[in-house]
C-alpha cells in the first residue's frame, strides 16, 4: 500500500513557473565577421515540485539571478522519495539584413565565461543528477538545437564534486534576416528515484555552489548573397525548386497567374520530357506586384495545413524562401488570388 501511495504522489507532482518577462537584448547584422556580445537577460524563472500531502519527504530550492547571471539549485530526498528543481534564464536577439544585402548566414553562438561548482551525494548514480544545457531556437523558423554543458551524477561513498572555471560552450546555427533567436540556459537537479534506500542530495546552491556565466557572444561565420530579385509580371507568381529562388535549370521554375488554382501538383509535370512533378517540390516563391495573396496547402484538393504569402512592408518584393519554416518541399496544392 505504501508503494502505491508514493507512486501516486509522484504522478501528481506538478511544476510551477515564475517568469520575469523582458524584451529583445540586441540586433545582429548579417555581416560576415561581425561579433556582438550580449550581457542582458530577457527572462528568467524557476520550477519546483508542488507540495503534496502524500509526499513531503523532500526539500530543495532553485534561484535564478539575472543581475549576476547565476543559477542555483538544490534537491534533497529521503529514502523512497524524489524531487526536482530547475532554474533558467534566457536572452534574445534579432538578425537584420547585412550591409551588402545578405539575408541568410551561419552564426556561432557562444555562452562564455561559464563556471560551476557543486556536489552530488547519492548511493547510486541514478539517484541524483544535475544537467546544464544551452538551447538555441529560432522564433521565425521554429528550429532549435541543444548543447549539454554539464552532466553530473553521484556514486557510492563520499560526495562527488563538480567544478569548472571560465569555460565556453558554442553551437553553430543557421540564421536569416528577420529571425529572433532565443538563447536559453537551463539547470535542472533531481534527487531520489522514489525507491532508493538512502537519502540523496544534489547541491549547487549552498555557499559558493552555483552556476555562473558572463554573457552570450554571437559571431557571423558566413553569409549568403541576397535572394536574387527576379521580375515576375504583376499578375504572376514564380515557384522554384530551390530555397534561393534560382533558375538553375530550365525546369527550376513553375509560373502561375492570378486567379489560377492547382488542386493537385502531382498532375503538374516539371516538363514534357520528365516524369517528375511539382508535388512536394517547391522551396521558394516570388509574388508579382498585383497578386493579392498566394495560399499553399499541405495536401491535394486544398486540404491539410495552409499558409498565406503576400507582399508586406518588411518584404515588399514578395520573395519568400520556405527553407526552415516547415513548408520546404511540402506543398501539394495552390491558390493564387
Amino acid at each position: 500500500m505504501r508503494l502505491s501511495i508514493l507512486t501516486f504522489s509522484f504522478a501528481a507532482l506538478l511544476l510551477f513557473f515564475l517568469p520575469i518577462q523582458g524584451i529583445c537584448s540586441g540586433t545582429v547584422p548579417l555581416n560576415k565577421g561581425a561579433i556582438v556580445t550580449m550581457t542582458d537577460i530577457d527572462d528568467a524563472g524557476t520550477e519546483s515540485p508542488k507540495p503534496s500531502l502524500l509526499n513531503l519527504r523532500y526539500s530543495g530550492s532553485a534561484e535564478s539571478d539575472p543581475a549576476h547571471k547565476t543559477l542555483r539549485a538544490m534537491a534533497k530526498a529521503s529514502p523512497d522519495s524524489k524531487a526536482s528543481y530547475l532554474a533558467r534564464m534566457a536572452t534574445r536577439f534579432s538578425l537584420q539584413k547585412g550591409t551588402d544585402g545578405s539575408t541568410y548566414g551561419k552564426a556561432r553562438i557562444t555562452l562564455y565565461g561559464l563556471s560551476y561548482f557543486g556536489s552530488v551525494n547519492t548511493s547510486r548514480a541514478a539517484a541524483g543528477k544535475a544537467i546544464l544545457k544551452m538551447t538555441v531556437s529560432s522564433t521565425t523558423n521554429k528550429t532549435r538545437t541543444e548543447l549539454t554543458l554539464l552532466t553530473a551524477s553521484g556514486n557510492e561513498g563520499s560526495p562527488k564534486i563538480y567544478s569548472k572555471d571560465k569555460t565556453d560552450g558554442s553551437v553553430d546555427f543557421s540564421v536569416a534576416a528577420g529571425d529572433t533567436i532565443t538563447v536559453e540556459l537551463e539547470f535542472a537537479v533531481s534527487a531520489g528515484t522514489g525507491f532508493q534506500d538512502r537519502p540523496a542530495e544534489v547541491d549547487f546552491f549552498s555557499g559558493e555552489k552555483k552556476v555562473r556565466f558572463e554573457g552570450v557572444r554571437v559571431e557571423i561565420l558566413e553569409t549568403d548573397p541576397p535572394l536574387p530579385i527576379a521580375t515576375p509580371l504583376p499578375e504572376q507568381v514564380f515557384f522554384y525548386d530551390n530555397a534561393r529562388c534560382l533558375n538553375r535549370t530550365p525546369t527550376s521554375c513553375l509560373i502561375l497567374n492570378k486567379g489560377e488554382q492547382v488542386d493537385d501538383l502531382a498532375e503538374r509535370s516539371v516538363s514534357e520530357d520528365l516524369p517528375d512533378t511539382w508535388n512536394d517540390r517547391i522551396s521558394c516563391l516570388k509574388i508579382g506586384a498585383k497578386i493579392n495573396q498566394v495560399i499553399v496547402y499541405q495536401y491535394p484538393d486544398f486540404k491539410g495545413k495552409s499558409r498565406t504569402f503576400t507582399r508586406t512592408n518588411s518584404n515588399p518584393l514578395g520573395v519568400w524562401s520556405l527553407s526552415g519554416g516547415g513548408w520546404d518541399k511540402s506543398v501539394s496544392s495552390i491558390i493564387v488570388e
